[in-house]
């Protein structure tokens, strides 16, 4: 597809039928199979069992309804959250949380890492969130959150109970996007300050980095969001120059492509990165309240969705994941609310 058949693309959104389909100047699919399903939003428990009714009078309950979601992961059974938003009152203060989703027992467990670590980790950090900027889930099931501000990550059960902390011996500086290869047991980690990405083992080893070979147009800059694909192959967003990295598993540099430009949809402020089954990179745009979808090559697909508060539109969105299924999950962060939808073949 040339740049201007790209331009020329509209999304339509049939929400009375809970499906969209990409279309064409002549209302042909721009691709076959790229269609689009809207699944459900999720902001607090009753929202988590389709209680719609209920779920305004939860939303007055700031303490247990997501205020300002900055990233998101999902496996088989929850959808966990970081949510940035600092809630004072005259009874109590509350900070950086972490929601965890339980889809099966339709529960929602909130933690801020303060919960005392286990007895064989005496001296450890508590764990505490301030900034939380990128989470994930190992295949061990642990469950790492970044926090930039304290140049550490951390490892929890789901419950919140800190297991582990990357970081202790200064060997990160700011780090924020998250990504875990579950067949090689690695956690990358975007350290920002640094400029790369840095590999560990899931047991807090020091592997290797990413993105610092001295060749023009190679190395990591700016890193922010992070997504592996299905062979293990790295994306990196660069979040200042506006451009998308591509590595192999072992790190070895691939190529480049650009988000900004003349084109409709170009990217203004990209935030989130995420990554379908068959290849196609989505990134979130915070100053346009939109979603850029690119192919391998990085062509420039379509733009979805427009500023709102409807199902479809954004309001700031931030992180996004794509799991297995190819559900796609959007931190819609002014909105307070997770959007899910479904990449449909």
């Amino acid at each position: 597809m040339n740049k201007t058949a790209a331009a020329l693309i509209v999304f339509f959104i049939f929400f009375t039928t809970g499906c969209s389909m990409i279309v064409g100047k002549d209302d042909t699919p721009v691709q076959k199979g790229l269609t689009l399903r809207f699944v459900e939003t999720l902001r607090n428990e009753a929202s988590l069992r389709g209680e719609s009714l209920k779920e305004a009078s939860y939303n007055t309950d700031r303490a247990t309804t997501l205020q300002q979601p900055n990233s998101v992961f999902a496996d088989a059974f929850r959808v966990y959250v970081t949510d940035t938003a600092n809630i004072v009152s005259a009874t109590t203060s509350t900070f950086a949380r972490v929601f965890v989703f339980d889809r099966g027992e339709r529960t929602v467990a909130i933690f801020d890492g303060t919960q005392p670590p286990p007895a064989d980790t005496i001296g450890i950090d508590k764990g505490t969130l301030i900034a939380p900027g990128g989470i994930t889930v190992d295949a061990a099931g642990t469950l790492w959150v970044s926090d930039s501000q304290q140049g550490k990550v951390f490892g929890y059960t789901r419950n919140g109970r800190l297991l582990s902390i990357i970081g202790k011996f200064g060997e990160l500086a700011r780090p924020v996007g998250l990504a875990a290869d579950y067949h090689r047991n690695r956690l990358y980690i975007a350290d920002a300050h640094a400029q790369l990405v840095k590999v560990f083992s899931t047991d807090g080893a020091r592997l290797f980095e990413i993105g610092a070979s001295g060749k023009a147009g190679e190395d990591s800059k700016f890193p922010g969001a992070i997504a592996l694909d299905r062979n293990g192959n790295l994306s990196v967003l660069d979040t200042k120059r506006r451009l998308v990295r591509k590595y192999d598993p072992d790190g070895k540099f691939v190529k480049t492509f650009g988000l900004s430009g003349a084109d409709p949809g170009s990217a203004v402020k990209p935030r989130g990165l995420a990554i379908d089954s068959d290849g196609h990179l989505y990134v979130t745009d915070t100053a346009s309240n939109n979603i850029l979808v690119f192919d391998q090559e990085g062509e420039l697909l379509f733009t979805w969705g427009r500023t709102g508060s409807l199902s479809g539109e954004f309001w700031s969105p931030a992180g996004i994941f794509i799991d297995d299924r190819d559900f796609i999950y959007i931190a819609d962060q002014t909105n307070g609310r997770i959007q899910i939808f479904q990449y449909i073949k």
